[in-house]
């Protein structure tokens, strides 16, 4: 019983000791952690201004290959007139 005691007596000392040091560490965390935050919004951001782009080019390709179609549809009627 006493060695239970004596256990008891360490394990709550010991999460006396650890306790401020653990809430400090999650403090830091939080508080770096939006750092990290801003870090994935920023690749977000950055990503999605690639899908933007690669979409305007796939548009523009489009707009091309549609400007090509109304060209040989225009010279193909021009040339049964």
């Amino acid at each position: 019983m006493l060695e239970t005691i004596i256990n008891t007596g360490l394990i709550i000392t010991l999460f006396a000791i650890a306790a401020p040091f653990i809430f400090v560490l999650l403090v830091i965390r939080m508080t770096t952690g939006s750092g990290s935050h801003k870090k994935r919004g920023r690749r977000r951001e950055r990503d999605e201004n690639e899908e933007l782009n690669e979409i305007s080019r796939g548009l523009k390709d489009l707009n091309r290959r549609i400007e090509n179609l109304e060209t040989l549809k225009n010279w193909k009627n021009n040339k049964e007139r």
